[in-house]
């Protein structure tokens, strides 16, 4: 299956029309977000795409709203922290506010994915054996230079991909 992944949306509906498109078009199963979605206008955009599941980022600050927003769109908002089960695959999913805890968590040995967000930097490695590490980048796309990305991550050939939006 492949999975959407994105991160620091910062409310540029724009850029998440342009995610969404992207994603129906590659037949995502699932999108995941890495949080700092920022207001319920943003997971709203997302509504005519496949399922969103998202997490807090430190700029989601009305919870309540954005919470409501995801069962609006029938999504699923997880706390700042959540693991998902896919193809035999253990996703962990934190938006990396604390870079100890995104430490502890990609060093622990425990997932074969782990996505975050929160740096805005593009990044895909290999974490020991096991562990594959990915962040989409910023999907907002002007903070600290960065240019707009999103992902989409293969759990049968474990293959990540970078787009621009």
């Amino acid at each position: 299956m492949k999975i959407g992944l994105i991160s620091d949306t910062h409310d540029n509906i724009k850029n998440i029309e342009t995610a969404s498109e992207i994603f129906t078009d590659r037949n995502v199963g699932f999108i995941i977000h890495a949080g700092d979605i920022t207001t319920p206008e943003a997971v709203e955009a997302f509504s005519k795409t496949t399922k969103l599941i998202g997490v807090l980022g430190n700029n989601d600050v009305d919870v309540k709203a954005i919470a409501d927003a995801f069962q609006k769109i029938d999504g699923e908002l997880r706390d700042d922290f959540c693991e998902i089960e896919q193809d035999n695959l253990l996703i962990a999913v934190y938006h990396g506010t604390d870079f100890k805890r995104r430490e502890s968590i990609i060093q622990s040995c425990k997932y074969d994915v782990v996505v975050y967000g929160h740096t805005h930097k593009m990044e895909n490695k290999m974490v020991g054996n096991k562990t594959r590490v990915i962040n989409p980048g910023t999907a907002n796309g002007w903070f600290f230079g960065y240019r707009a990305t999103a992902a989409i991550f293969d759990t049968i050939t474990k293959e990540c991909e970078f787009v621009a939006l």
